[in-house]
């Protein structure tokens, strides 16, 4: 299986861990892969968690539906990450959001029985995934808390403004992993209302709007904007 993963050695969840450890914990844990269609889901709200999932190729979407039809998406999740793992220590009956292929997905399913139990021989690869999903469990948990910074936003326009400037950390563009209505849902508005100020933003050149980039074109007004 492990000659089926891209770049194992960039994968956060293997650091530090050879290919044969790889393979030797594939087998211990009874970790299989599986294939899923675009528009899939992966898990439903509702359902138990047994499962880390790592996702081998393709993205995935992380959302939360409502009795009203609306649609929170929590966040994406590409090549090389990994979702599920909030619920592997938390006492939780059930998965609280959906787990959506976007696209053709290849991903891992370890189950959680790995996580809990050592084996007798005190396995070091045992050890260091252990440590490498407490690693990522923080990283996520840094990412919810920007979001909940990211929603505090009063106003359309700050909350756009401080999400383009996160995704734009290294440069002035940003690449869209989601279509509009994602990030409509993802920034907690309509798609309508977020074209409409996006084109305002662009009319006022703070921003250069394209089908799948965004390019800020003023950073120092839209660090005024928060």
């Amino acid at each position: 299986m492990v000659e089926n993963i891209k770049d194992c050695d960039k994968i956060h969840l293997f650091r530090n861990i050879s290919r044969d450890e790889i393979e030797k914990m594939f087998r211990c844990s009874k970790t299989v892969e599986r294939l899923f269609e675009d528009d899939s889901y992966i898990f439903r709200q509702g359902e138990t968690p047994r499962n880390l999932f790592l996702v081998l190729d393709g993205s995935v979407m992380i959302s939360k539906d409502f009795a009203s039809g609306k649609r929170d998406v929590l966040f994406m999740v590409g090549q090389g990450d990994v979702f599920g793992e909030m619920f592997l220590f938390a006492d939780t009956k059930a998965y609280w959001y959906d787990a959506i292929a976007q696209g053709r997905v290849r991903v891992l399913e370890i189950p959680w029985e790995f996580f809990y139990c050592f084996c007798s021989n005190a396995c070091e690869h045992h050890r260091l995934i252990t440590r490498n999903m407490l690693e990522i469990q923080s990283e996520k948990n840094f990412k919810m808390t920007r979001k909940l910074h990211l929603l505090s936003g009063t106003t359309l326009r700050e909350r756009i403004a401080l999400w383009l400037l996160e995704q734009a950390a290294e440069g002035d563009v940003v690449k869209l992993a989601m279509n509009r209505e994602e990030l409509a849902d993802y920034l907690g508005t309509t798609r309508p209302s977020l074209s409409r100020e996006l084109m305002k933003m662009q009319q006022e050149q703070l921003i250069e709007a394209d089908k799948n980039t965004i390019r800020i074109a003023d950073r120092g007004a839209l660090e005024t904007l928060y």
